[in-house]
């Protein structure tokens, strides 16, 4: 027999430790030196290393507001001079030699500024107008203050000597973080009459608004001087009255949840250069002299690579990679639809997605093309239909739109379109008109199962070879409003739906004919798929069930043999669309309630695993 060795030309190497995750992937908390005062709503600039905390409210001590000022030097804190007001509520600045204190509550809120030089405190020129909770990014001679209580939109620039207001924020709120430089900036959650996921980025005379934090939050600190490396940390909400630990990192694109703070904590403070270099201190309840260092691994580690293969303490063979990561994996904001709706076709992977069809609440024959951060709308259906079946395409440029209803009432069509990319043709019908069927292949090799033709559900199958339909062997239990998933009329999934009841039933299709496979963890109707992956790697999530909700977050794993049950979707939906590959990438997209506009990805970083040989 060959070795490993002969086969792929190297030796695995034994490690008595396993090596790191590298990067921001691989960072996490650790506790750093507490602040001299306890104290919430301080205000906090500079780096992981050298970094100011001043102001503060030291409630339950009497009077409440602070003119305390510490300095770190990367493992304990020095009292430093104080500022000249007392005050909490307050945004800073700068870095720990030269820094800005700005605004915040006194007895009202104020625009008092002040300058730090590394020694002392003097004020300078004030806001434009009084608040509290605001958000600020930059340096102590260029700095953007954004938003703040009484609830605003209001923007200010300060150029070193004076103060200008610039184009409003789109979203009113207060107690939200900023990170980046005042030319190059993202703003990111808060509070008016709700929690905000709310991200906002600025490109130095405007604010846009791009992908939404996974959580709604306010009073939260930020980190990062640089637009594309940001972290968001801690901040409370209704469900969290003693603050989060939660930490999301913003990579000029889309949040990802990263490792927890230690100490739930609001109305914290921030500092630090980038994502892998940020300090968390201070915070309520109650007031909290903790300080936390988030950290990239060291340089000294051994750092994990894609495909790297290693004998664990001389007796477990792991191997990292995409696979591996798969179960640590969770939903991040995507870019949401034009158009809010439920119950349509998609097609295409989490990068090059199709979007087709559907309710809102009447049918639509909208199509949108998702690029991996937005969705564009192109041309239309030729009729509108909602509850079709769920898709055929492999691509965002080739697909099949079959069947569904369409008004008056819910009246079921046989009608067939085909996409080549910027069009939709009429081709031929599918033998049997009827909505809510599970489909899954690709637009020359499809398959569509079960369904309501009315006046009940179907066992029917049926098979696309790229011309016409033909009628095939029967699943083993009709249903309707289940999933399919699967890349060609020969290998195929039917997955969940309802007769008289919620299914957990799973049925796999060879070809010939289905077999029923081990069913899923919770019996479930409506529910969407990585429709575009092969059948022994299927994400499903979502959907309708009778316990504990509902309306589902749920998201399962199918490895070829069982199901495993992941993390959820960040917003509980069914008559959802699905896209992707399989459980290492896949998107999930508008839905019911709503309808709804949300779009989630779910990629799968690379995680160290166990390798067994059967």
């Amino acid at each position: 027999m060959a070795t490993y060795k002969e086969i792929k030309g190297v030796t695995i190497q034994t490690l008595d430790s396993d090596p790191v995750v590298g990067g921001v992937a691989g960072a996490s908390w650790s506790a750093g030196g507490n602040l001299n005062t306890a104290r919430g709503q301080v205000a906090g600039a500079g780096l992981q290393t050298a970094a100011l905390a001043f102001g503060g409210d030291v409630h339950p001590t009497s009077p409440r507001n602070s003119a305390l000022n510490e300095e770190y030097n990367g493992s304990s804190w020095t009292e430093k001079n104080d500022l000249n007001t007392e005050r909490r509520s307050l945004v800073g600045a700068g870095v720990y030699t030269a820094a800005l204190a700005i605004d915040g509550y006194t007895t009202t809120a104020s625009n008092n500024v002040e300058s730090w030089n590394g020694s002392n405190w003097t004020e300078i020129a004030e806001t434009n107008s009084s608040k509290s909770y605001r958000a600020a990014a930059g340096t102590q001679t260029n700095t953007l203050v954004v938003g703040g209580s009484p609830n605003t939109t209001d923007t200010e620039l300060w150029n070193g000597s004076s103060w200008t207001e610039v184009s409003e924020a789109n979203q009113t709120r207060y107690g939200g973080a900023a990170g980046g430089i005042y030319t190059d900036a993202v703003y990111f959650g808060g509070y008016s009459t709700t929690y905000h996921t709310n991200t906002e980025t600025w490109d130095g005379s405007s604010w846009t608004e791009v992908n939404d934090m996974n959580t709604a939050k306010a009073e939260l600190g930020g980190a990062g001087d640089a637009s594309t490396s940001v972290l968001a940390f801690g901040g409370g909400n209704s469900g969290s009255p003693e603050g989060l630990t939660n930490t999301e990192f913003w990579n000029g694109t889309s949040w990802t949840e990263q490792n927890d703070l230690a100490n739930a904590r609001k109305l914290l403070a921030g500092a630090g250069s980038s994502a892998i270099s940020a300090l968390a201190f201070g915070g309520f309840p109650p007031a909290s002299n903790a300080t936390e260092e988030f950290s990239a691994a060291p340089p000294t580690a051994a750092i994990l690579t894609e495909g790297s293969i290693f004998l664990s303490g001389g007796t477990t063979l792991k191997g990292f990679g995409k696979a591996a990561g798969i179960p640590a994996t969770v939903w991040s904001s995507g870019g949401n639809l034009n158009t809010a709706r439920h119950g349509g076709g998609s097609a295409g992977i989490q990068t090059a997605a199709l979007c087709s069809g559907g309710g809102n609440p009447s049918a639509v024959a909208v199509t949108e093309q998702y690029n991996g951060s937005a969705w564009t709308e192109v041309n239309d259906l030729n009729s509108g239909r909602k509850t079709s079946w769920n898709g055929l395409g492999l691509s965002y440029s080739a697909a099949i739109f079959s069947s569904g209803s369409q008004p008056p009432g819910t009246t079921r069509v046989a009608n067939n379109e085909s996409w080549n990319g910027s069009t939709w043709t009429e081709v031929n019908n599918v033998n049997t008109a009827r909505n809510n069927a599970a489909s899954s292949g690709s637009q020359t090799s499809g398959i569509g199962s079960g369904g309501y033709p009315a006046p009940s559900y179907t066992n029917a199958t049926e098979t696309w070879d790229g011309t016409s339909w033909t009628e095939t062997s029967d699943l083993n239990t009709s249903r309707y409003v289940s999933t399919g998933a699967g890349q060609s009329s020969s290998s195929a999934l039917n997955i969940g739906g309802y007769s008289s009841t919620y299914l957990a039933v799973v049925e796999q299709w060879d070809g010939s004919a289905w077999t029923e496979v081990s069913d899923l963890n919770t019996a479930r109707y409506s529910g969407a798929s990585s429709i575009a992956g092969p059948i022994d790697q299927v994400l499903f999530f979502g959907g309708d069930s009778s316990n504990p909700t509902p309306t589902e977050t749920r998201t399962e794993l199918w490895n070829g043999s069982s199901w495993t049950e992941l993390n959820d979707l960040s917003t509980a939906r069914w008559e959802l669309y699905g896209a992707g590959t399989g459980g290492a990438s896949a998107l999930a997209y508008g839905g019911s309630p709503g309808p709804s506009a949300a779009t989630e990805e779910w990629t799968s970083d690379n995680g160290l695993g166990d390798i067994s040989f059967d």
